[in-house]
């Protein structure tokens, strides 16, 4: 996100573009359809992690703030049992441009990674969104834990 905005500040200094112009340049793009809806469903949902109070707040609540808060849904938010540096992992589902953005939680609980899913990912995050979202007795007799860690170690290969 910092590189983002270094990027823009650079953009409107080398070419001393006024923020307005700049701003319409981006809608005429998005317009345009050069620039793709969940990206800026992600850059919210991020915006949204940041200026949550965590850890005063738990990860369950920035979870539920970032999925009414970016209008997605909240498809799953679930416990990792055996990864080493995650502990919880929560996935929302942009409803304007069809994008998942993943919330990690890191394994010490002390801070909170966003991150969006490629398409690739997408039968990963729908196989643990089709577990989390069973009935708890059904749940029992089945596990989405391979498809937790192909998922999480997809995401570091990233």
């Amino acid at each position: 996100m910092q590189n983002l905005h270094a990027a823009i500040i650079s953009h409107l200094l080398r070419t001393r573009e006024s923020a307005a112009g700049f701003v319409n340049t981006l809608l005429g793009q998005l317009v345009s359809g050069m620039g793709r809806i969940s990206d800026l469903d992600s850059i919210l949902i991020e915006m949204i992690v940041q200026g949550a109070a965590y850890p005063t707040i738990s990860f369950d609540s920035i979870v539920e703030l970032a999925a009414s808060g970016s209008g997605g849904r909240l498809l799953f938010n679930v416990r990792v049992d055996s990864h080493a540096d995650v502990r919880r992992v929560a996935a929302i589902a942009s409803t304007s441009g069809g994008g998942v953005t993943l919330l990690l939680l890191d394994f010490t609980g002390m801070s909170v990674e966003v991150c969006e899913a490629t398409t690739e990912l997408y039968p990963l995050v729908i196989a643990i969104a089709r577990w989390a979202n069973q009935p708890l007795d059904a749940q029992v007799g089945i596990s989405c834990e391979n498809a937790l860690m192909r998922l999480l170690d997809a995401l570091v290969a990233l």
